[in-house]
């Protein structure tokens, strides 16, 4: 899967940006179902981090496209750390269209590492 579903410091204009740009690739507004937490312990604290939920509003961000996510997940892993975990999400393009792309999730048992 050559997508991946951004929603802080990744995104476009935001302060993590250059990481992405770097890799190159296309970008299209899409939100997924999910609540925002704000990390309040660990190296990440103050910054965004998506809980995954079927139930919950729409959480606005871009996926990020190219087929060379493959060759930079173990840097793009590395780069979010223990506090996120790569997962598949549900996400919905500007569209409309549902498509499967990878996030980061907050990691819920790290906290306890």
């Amino acid at each position: 899967m050559n997508q991946l579903f951004v929603y802080g410091t990744l995104c476009p204009n935001q302060a993590n940006a250059h990481i992405l740009e770097q890799i190159g690739g296309d970008w299209t507004k899409a939100s997924v179902r999910g609540v925002i937490h704000i990390l309040d312990w660990g190296p990440d604290k103050g910054l965004k981090a998506l809980e995954l939920d079927s139930q919950a509003d729409w959480v606005e961000g871009y996926v990020f496209s190219t087929e060379k996510l493959t060759e930079n997940w173990q840097m793009l892993d590395d780069f979010e750390g223990f506090q996120y975990q790569r997962v598949i999400a549900d996400v919905k393009l500007e569209s409309g269209e549902i498509i499967k792309a990878w996030t980061y999730q907050m990691n819920v048992h790290a906290k306890n590492i």
